[in-house]
């Protein structure tokens, strides 16, 4: 969420100052005596810093949402500091430094884990005691404003303290475990009374005059109004599709669609680098994959199909096979887990992602980038086009090996499915950015991790 961001930079950057107290403390702890400083805070140290952080974000501890405290938390914190000691000392061997001994790593995984465990449960302390939820009033108590509730409950940060409507037959009743306490000329004592601190529009229709002049007074009165899909997009980094009009996605700042140098020209000279060196990488493996695949199933190693590209264009994609040879026009299965056609091979491809390597050839020939939409077959267009809204927007980049949509939700087939997706997709074609797309790097590397999102 971007308000919870300078949270968020605040944990990172006492985990950051914590590391590098470790790393004094343990030479001082095994043998009496402080580094120098100078020493201390050379290359070596730096990239160990860093990439303790990166192991940090990539077993997501940088989540607001979740308790400290919670075993699952802790037992992954702790996952995440071996992972990091194990790749640092893998560096430190691949580039002959000697700087620490084993007894040094050892004392340093086990100061780091109780340092920043502190710190995190005195921040989470701290962060109860010093500030309240955000307090959100809500005017419209229709389909917007139920689904403004169910994105923003159970959300620490937000209480939706009450629902106002003109329609009188809602008064009485409740969205979710929230009230809908009457018309909007009671908007000024709820502010007053309730000390709400943001106000929000969930109104579709057209606002009367006299609910304008309650919002102003509002804003005048130090609350800040905002609607519904700017909040809902700033809290849930989506666009809330059924919500928007026309004209409101004509008049919003679309800081991603513009002409970039970095859209241009940065984001393809990413592409074909990477994708180069990947097909260098990864070609061992795979061509021990398509001997698996092979073994495993009769049929062809790789699977190719036909997708709908930029300004929608079809090409030929390229996987591994991970069904039986034959099954993958049986559309009935699509998206379910128990999915019968998946071989053995192909449920192991696909929980690591690895059956997607070979699309770094469609990267490398211009017909995908490796951050976008997924690429959809010509069959999900024809189906999806006429019935979710702005779904042509999705053609105007290149498809993406993953994208937001694909780091964000799970796999789906349904209509359903494709407008959840499409939100996703629609807020990285707003917001695309080099930043953007590193986040979405990284948490590309969590799902092959832990097979968050894997079909």
């Amino acid at each position: 969420m971007k308000n919870a961001f300078p949270k968020k930079l605040t944990l990172l950057a006492g985990d950051a100052v914590l590391i590098v107290a470790a790393l004094y403390t343990a030479p001082a702890l095994r043998f009496g005596s402080f580094f120098d400083f100078g020493r201390l805070f050379g290359p070596a140290e730096a990239f160990s810093v860093v990439s303790y952080l990166f192991f940090f974000y990539v077993f997501d501890l940088y989540n607001l949402e979740e308790r400290f405290s919670r075993g699952a938390f802790v037992i992954r914190f702790g996952a995440s500091i071996v992972a990091a000691g194990i790749f640092v000392a893998a560096g430190f061997f691949l580039f002959r430094v000697r700087l620490y001994s084993v007894g040094i790593f050892f004392l340093d995984g086990v100061l780091i884990f109780f340092f920043c465990m502190a710190w995190r449960l005195v921040f989470e302390q701290v962060r109860e005691r010093a500030g309240r939820p955000l307090r959100l009033a809500v005017l419209g108590a229709g389909e917007a404003g139920q689904e403004f509730y169910e994105m923003v409950k159970g959300k620490r940060d937000y209480e939706v303290v009450g629902f106002l409507d003109d329609d009188e037959e809602k008064w009485g009743g409740a969205v979710g475990t929230v009230p809908v306490l009457g018309g909007s000329d009671l908007l000024p004592s709820l502010v007053r009374e309730r000390q709400v601190d943001r106000v929000i529009l969930a109104v579709t229709h057209a606002i009367p005059p006299g609910v304008y002049k309650k919002l102003i007074e509002a804003k005048f009165s130090g609350v800040n109004v905002y609607e519904m899909p700017a909040f809902y997009e700033m809290v849930a980094e989506k666009i809330p599709v059924r919500h928007i009009s026309d004209l409101r996605l004509t008049h919003s700042t679309m800081s991603g669609a513009r002409r970039s140098v970095y859209t241009r020209r940065v984001k393809r000279v990413v592409d074909v680098s990477l994708s180069l060196c990947g097909l260098v990488v990864s070609l061992p493996l795979m061509a021990l994959l398509c001997i698996a695949v092979r073994l495993d199933s009769p049929g062809p190693a790789l699977f190719v199909q036909r997708r709908v590209g930029r300004q929608e264009r079809p090409f030929d994609l390229y996987k591994f096979r991970t069904m039986r040879h034959g099954s993958e026009n049986e559309r009935a299965y699509a998206g379910r887990r128990d999915d019968p056609r998946i071989t053995r091979v192909g449920r192991a491809l696909r929980f690591f992602r690895l059956d997607e390597l070979p699309q770094l050839w469609n990267v490398l020939k211009g017909e995908m980038s490796l951050i976008g939409p997924r690429a959809l077959m010509e069959e999900e267009v024809r189906e999806f086009n006429p019935a979710v809204p702005c779904f042509s927007l999705r053609h105007t980049v290149r498809p993406g090996i993953t994208g937001w949509a694909q780091v964000n939700y799970r796999h789906g087939a349904t209509k359903e499915d494709a407008l959840e997706k499409l939100q996703y997709d629609l807020y990285y074609l707003k917001n695309m950015s080099f930043l953007l797309d590193l986040d979405i790097l990284l948490r590309t590397v969590r799902v092959v991790l832990f097979g968050r999102g894997a079909r």
